[in-house]
């Protein structure tokens, strides 16, 4: 098979025909926009057409979060110069539904927090009136109407909206949902605080047709069940486009058993009167909803379990055997591929992606997924660099994974390394925040560089490190400092991320500058200001740790935070420390100890019991070797401690049995009963 050619972002965006939202709407080139976004719309009567009219909606979603209310600005922009233009009214409702989605997050509903559930429901609200906007200013375009069904699923109906719709009582006011410096920050971004009472002013003083039309007929006439309203909205979508199938299915996915449906209800849907319209191959479409739901695990703990994993072998296998669209067919190709990892069967992982790669946009999760397959694998197939340029413009991930294989010439992907800068760019401009190492797509590579070696990924680092991505930034140290033992520049890299907040990054900061004073290469005076300034960075590490483990609380971030504790400990006990940086540790580290840290309890022995500082007190030393041994009574480091505080001779065996009354008696950290 000859390779695939490595084409750039300005090629790509050209051949599949994408809506360059990034590039187009700030430089006004609305003829563009016009035409490309006319072309999906009139392509989506085709059964499999190249663009979906709801993902090209969808991909605006990305330039609403990056760019806040410019992008509100720039679509008012287009609307004044093109007055007749349907598109700059969806794209406003699409501008609300993103930021919905990045208030009300992918989370459980658990984990959304009170100020985040705020600003989704005035999101919300704005996405409602950009709605009864756009179908005012007669332009009725139904992807709009899936953004309301997932957040009328999620939140339910406003009340101000169902009074209006019901009671035919236009609002006089739009609700705030709280009021805290919180809410106020996160709203912020959006601009959503200053548009609603715009929007209030701009609604007409009637509903327009068809939210008032056969809709409403309908609703009136239903009794007030759970899917009523949502039933409405899809109606609204098909009012507006009799075979709008996207809608069907984003209605029929809200009823899955996760949302307080059943896989009858679906089933039954797709099998109703409402879906008459559609053929046997469409309501097969709505129908996969349910199998695949039944195919897919949520808890993937569960597939630990060998017979459960087998069994949904089962299931997928027996999916494939339904007639299915092939992008269907590819997802279910897509999911077995990992079940069939998580089986130890590569081979046929693989065999299953290369199926699912030319159909498939994949979740970030399911790239990681898929390049840690490939990694595994003998082959090392073509088939990934087929992923990646089905997804290379869908997401940073993917643009991000196809500038890797085009820099090295992988997976069938043709070697063009000044193509790959071009991909790079696009990942980083992609990504929300290239602080947050969890969601940077260069990180999410690394099993690239496990398998295949750092060297293949070190240009995709150093781009990606000088264009702000923490993760990078820090391989970039972890190469120089590790491999390359280029200590001055490994640090250099460090320090870039850390100060772009990356915890680990600060660590090593603070600790990989306490070297040179620790071999005696620094000394004097300029010992004390590189410690000094280690020490902030290890403030910061400590404060950044804290921060991290409350959002995951993963064993390798609890066992990073025990290195920073460690570190003071060291600094604290070690003679090679300058005077200053060891007094300013102290306060750290009797805060662990007091917490009931061993490590902490074992520096203040030794700080307390050198008999060469000013510090030395021999019954706090005495009273942090007693506390220490209550924690761990066979430790030899207990015993080495005591061996150097204790004076081998009668006197001073009695000297020290007295500190040790009095230390039992003082009581020692979480030991309650330590005195009894």
């Amino acid at each position: 098979m000859s390779p695939l050619k490595a084409v750039s972002v300005a090629e790509a965006i050209a051949a599949e025909g994408r809506v360059d939202y990034a590039a187009w709407l700030p430089q006004q080139r609305w003829d563009e926009l016009e035409s490309a976004l006319q072309a999906v719309r009139e392509e989506r009567s085709e059964r499999q057409p190249t663009l979906d009219y709801v993902e090209v909606y969808g991909d605006f979603f990305a330039h609403a979060l990056e760019h806040g209310p410019l992008a509100l600005a720039q679509l008012r922009q287009w609307r004044a110069q093109r007055p007749d233009s349907r598109f700059p009214a969806l794209l406003e409702v699409a501008y609300w539904a993103a930021w919905f989605g990045e208030y009300r997050t992918t989370a459980t509903a658990d984990r959304v927090t009170p100020a985040m559930r705020a600003c989704a429901r005035s999101a919300y609200d704005a996405m409602l009136c950009a709605v009864v906007r756009m179908l005012d200013g007669g332009h009725g375009e139904w992807p709009a109407i899936t953004s309301v069904l997932y957040a009328q699923a999620a939140f339910g109906e406003p009340t101000w909206w169902r009074r209006w719709l019901l009671a035919d009582e236009r609002p006089q006011a739009l609700p705030m949902h709280g009021e805290s410096a919180e809410i106020e920050a996160m709203l912020a971004p959006s601009g959503a605080a200053a548009e609603l009472p715009d929007y209030l002013r701009a609604l007409p003083q009637r509903l327009p047709a068809p939210l008032t039309t056969e809709p409403l007929a309908w609703r009136r006439g239903q009794p007030e069940q759970e899917t009523t309203a949502l039933e409405y909205w899809l109606r609204v979508a098909f009012a507006l486009d009799p075979h709008a199938l996207d809608a069907a299915a984003a209605y029929v996915s809200l009823r899955m058993p996760r949302w307080g449906g059943s896989w009858e209800e679906m089933l039954a849907f797709a099998d109703s009167p409402l879906c008459a319209r559609f053929d046997e191959h469409e309501r097969n479409v709505l129908r996969f909803f349910a199998w695949f739901d039944e195919l897919e695990v949520d808890d993937s703990d569960m597939l630990e379990d060998p017979r459960v994993l087998r069994h949904h072998l089962r299931l997928g296998q027996q999916l494939l055997e339904r007639p299915l669209a092939d992008n269907l067919r590819g997802r279910v190709h897509k999911y077995l591929a990992y079940l069939e990892a998580l089986n130890g069967r590569i081979d046929a992982a693989c065999a299953h992606y290369a199926h699912s790669a030319p159909h498939n946009h994949y979740q970030q999760w399911e790239l990681v997924r898929a390049v840690s397959t490939w990694c595994a694998s003998a082959e090392r197939g073509p088939w990934l660099g087929k992923i990646a340029e089905v997804n290379r413009l869908v997401s940073a991930h993917g643009a991000a994974l196809y500038g890797v294989l085009s820099l090295n010439g992988w997976a069938g992907i043709q070697r063009d390394p000044q193509v790959a800068a071009g991909w790079f760019e696009r990942a980083a401009a992609a990504t929300a925040d290239l602080a947050t190492v969890p969601d940077s797509p260069f990180n999410a590579l690394g099993p690239l560089g496990e398998t295949l070696g750092t060297d293949a990924l070190l240009p995709m680092w150093i781009q990606a490190a000088a264009l702000g991505d923490a993760s990078a930034q820090f391989n970039c140290g972890s190469y120089f400092n590790d491999e390359r033992a280029d200590a001055q520049r490994g640090l250099a890299y460090y320090r870039q991320a850390a100060d772009n907040r990356h915890e680990v990054a600060m660590y090593n900061v603070a600790s990989l500058a306490l070297i040179p004073v620790r071999d005696g290469e620094t000394t004097g005076a300029q010992a004390e200001t590189v410690a000094a300034e280690a020490l902030d960075y290890l403030d910061r590490a400590l404060a950044r740790t804290g921060q991290v483990i409350a959002q995951d609380p993963s064993e390798f971030n609890l066992e990073q935070l025990e290195r920073v504790k460690d570190l003071y400990g060291t600094v604290l006990f070690s003679d090679w420390a300058p005077p200053g940086a060891r007094r300013r540790a102290l306060p750290q580290v009797l805060a662990f100890a007091r917490e009931g840290r061993f490590n902490s309890m074992i520096s203040l022995g030794w700080w307390y019991g050198d008999k060469d500082l000013p510090a030395f007190d021999f019954e706090e030393a005495v009273y942090w070797i007693e506390a220490a041994r209550h924690l761990e009574p066979d430790s030899h480091y207990v015993e080495k401690l005591r061996a150097y505080v204790e004076v081998d001779s009668f006197f001073g065996r009695m000297k020290f049995a007295s500190a040790q009354g009095k230390a039992k008696r003082r009581g020692f950290p979480g030991q309650d009963d330590a005195g009894l």
